[in-house]
């Protein structure tokens, strides 16, 4: 198990993990990248990719593709092309996993999302299947205050996580596990890391913190009440979580997705960002052995 972050091909950054001691990335990919299937020349360039990480011992964990609403009816069919090029693409590149959302027909209870989920994703579960590659759905909610109010990612609690895996019974389907999104719903992580241990095949190291006197005073639908952070600087018990993934045979890394803290980010100040990342590369290094 490795320690890194999401980032987009860019040698600046590779430096930089480098630099700190990373050795894992999440690499996110679109159709904008000239190593994106369809472009010219994109199978001799992935390779050329796929290298540069290699050379510099950075292993690339999944590659991100999918963020979107795939039960979009006026998008459907340019999202189905989208997640087959990216499983191309993770075979081209020797990459186990994919990631992304499941969608969901939006102002609709969660439950409503199942048969069109069933649709979809049976036939990428056997795409993904024939390629050798495996499909991971982050459980963002995408919806109002980090709830599924109005969200896009029906996959975003352990119930629809039971439904899924029973709709579809491919194991080329699982989890991006993220903590951040289970703390904003007071739900447990390690109890989720127990029961869909073996589902998970990618990991979003990201932290969240309630801000109980926020909370106390004017509930959790109110702005600033839960904040996501970087791990080390929240509320998930990283000790235990580790313990509990090496407990259950996961074998992928830890991929931080920055951005989010409401200190350590650019936007406030210039360089923040990269001080969350290190700030939670030191953290999370406790607790593991970087193989």
């Amino acid at each position: 198990m490795r320690v890194g972050f999401m980032m987009r091909f860019d040698k600046e950054r590779i430096e930089f993990a480098k630099k700190v001691g990373f050795g894992s990335c999440e690499l996110l990919v679109s159709p904008d990248c000239d190593f994106f299937p369809g472009k010219d020349g994109w199978e001799t360039k992935a390779k050329e990719v796929a290298d540069y990480y290699k050379t510099n011992n950075i292993r690339i964990s999944c590659l991100a593709g999918f963020y979107v609403n795939h039960m979009d009816p006026e998008k459907e069919e340019e999202y189905k092309k989208l997640v087959r090029n990216v499983i191309i693409l993770a075979e081209k590149m020797r990459v186990g996993v994919v990631a992304g959302f499941a969608g969901r027909i939006v102002g609709k209870p969660l439950e409503e999302s199942i048969e069109k989920f069933k649709e979809i994703w049976s036939e990428h579960a056997k795409f993904a299947e024939d390629h050798g590659v495996k499909i991971a759905f982050e459980n963002c909610p995408m919806g109002h205050f980090h709830t599924p109010s109005n969200g896009i990612n029906f996959m975003c609690t352990p119930k629809m996580w039971e439904i899924a895996f029973s709709e579809v019974k491919s194991e080329a389907i699982g989890l991006e596990w993220d903590p951040s999104h289970l703390i904003c719903m007071f739900i447990d992580p390690i109890i989720t890391i127990r029961e869909f241990g073996k589902r998970i095949y990618h990991i979003h190291a990201k932290d969240a913190h309630v801000n109980w006197d926020i909370v106390k005073k004017y509930g959790f639908w109110y702005q600033g009440a839960i904040e996501h952070c970087f791990p080390g600087l929240g509320d998930t018990d990283w000790r235990l979580c580790i313990k509990e993934l090496y407990r259950v045979g996961y074998k992928n890394d830890l991929n931080i997705e920055g951005w989010h803290d409401a200190v350590y980010n650019d936007r406030v100040e210039k360089g923040k960002e990269d001080e969350g990342l290190i700030i939670a590369y030191k953290y999370l290094s406790q607790f593991l052995v970087q193989d």
